[in-house]
């Protein structure tokens, strides 16, 4: 038995939607998708907003079949993986997913639900009020942030100022963990919602769809602010101002 963390997005066919606490949640078959249990909080990633967090026990195989399934399962894992595929779980508690994105990270979720519905309406008004020195002060964050990571130094020298996350730096990856990552998904999701492919425009080079405007300036406003928000103590006062400057726009009454 492990105990972890499980993550389960709003869809209708995650294993645990409707998973309540003291349940025990079993897959129909052995067949993926699994359940992905994680060993740590902040090794979990949140490929959908909103969502659960649950902290969850692994139940060991019942049968032979099970065992040489669940050994099937996580056969291209690493050792040191930070998750492992299981078939059941015993629910032990349901936490906030705030918890996700550091210590301040119930600012985070009020940008992450933000953009989550985000319309162009809005998008345009953070575009416009995005300060020009935002990118410039979202690098100092990072800047700061990598000098106390155990293995900062190999990317001080980099450009931050559109990085949303460096797992090789220390074990969460960012200052909010996913929370800059998730942001990003979001006012995607948002875009393609609400403005379909005329939010985009296809990358030849990169061989990938990108925002057009106003949706890539918002995103970038938006992913800004969560900095300030969700890890004060990497800005100083000016910077602050300057990366939540179109957030404090968009809430004015």
């Amino acid at each position: 038995m492990v105990d972890g963390f499980v993550y389960a997005n709003n869809e209708p066919d995650h294993p645990l939607a409707g998973a309540q606490v003291g349940a025990r949640v079993r897959l129909p078959s052995f067949d993926p998708p699994w359940i992905v249990l994680h060993h740590r909080l902040d090794a979990v990633r949140p490929a959908r907003w909103p969502g659960r967090l649950f902290r969850v026990r692994s139940v060991p195989a019942e049968t032979e079949e099970e065992r040489v399934a669940l050994e099937g399962a996580g056969w291209n894992l690493r050792a040191d993986a930070s998750y492992r595929r299981v078939f059941a779980v015993d629910v032990l508690a349901e936490l906030s997913p705030a918890l996700l994105f550091g210590p301040n990270g119930a600012a985070v979720v009020e940008v992450l639900d933000r953009a989550d519905r985000l319309t162009e309406v809005v998008a345009r008004d953070l575009a416009a009020a995005r300060h020009p020195g935002a990118a410039g002060a979202y690098r100092r964050a990072w800047e700061r942030w990598l000098s106390g990571q155990p293995n900062g130094a190999a990317y001080r020298d980099g450009d931050h100022s559109g990085v949303l996350a460096v797992p090789g730096a220390g074990p969460a990856g960012s200052p909010i963990g996913s929370g800059f990552a998730a942001i990003s998904i979001c006012v995607t999701a948002s875009a393609r919602q609400r403005a379909g492919s005329a939010a985009f425009i296809f990358d030849e080079d990169d061989d990938e769809e990108l925002l057009v405007e106003p949706w890539s300036t918002a995103g970038a406003a938006l992913i800004e602010a969560a900095m300030a928000l969700g890890a004060p103590e990497l800005v100083d006062e000016a910077d602050r101002a300057t990366l939540t400057a179109a957030w404090r726009a968009i809430r004015r009454p």
